[in-house]
């Protein structure tokens, strides 16, 4: 458990962005043990289109802060974006986009950990 804890923590700051700005929930999965793709597989849900514009600005800050160079796949799609910084890959899904793709579920044999807005 102590080797999740650590895990997490490196996410923390953009995971407590993404929550700053309101994303209804934000959960980190640890794919490190199942993937030879990437690390960490971050889905974010937003409130509306223009919430998850902000949540992609977000989340595009903060991996320039972290130093981590990425690419975006569907930054005009109001369902889903996909910010690929190689070992860390973050979505930002719609309602209607995370209850149509389910991300989530891709990984459900990987550890993850859910965190949520509190004022939700």
């Amino acid at each position: 458990m102590e080797n999740n804890k650590e895990f997490y923590e490196q996410y923390k700051p953009l995971v407590d962005a993404l929550l700053d700005k309101h994303a209804i929930e934000v959960t980190v999965h640890n794919l490190s043990e199942v993937s030879t793709f990437t690390e960490a597989f971050i889905v974010a849900i937003a409130r509306s289109d223009i919430h998850a514009r902000t949540l992609k600005e977000t989340a595009g800050d903060m991996l320039d802060e972290m130093n981590l160079p990425h690419k975006v796949e569907g930054e005009d799609s109001s369902k889903w974006c996909l910010m690929d910084a190689g070992h860390i890959i973050v979505n930002i899904l719609s309602k209607d986009g995370n209850d149509y793709y389910r991300l989530d579920s891709l990984w459900g044999d990987a550890p993850a950990a859910k965190f949520k807005d509190i004022d939700e």
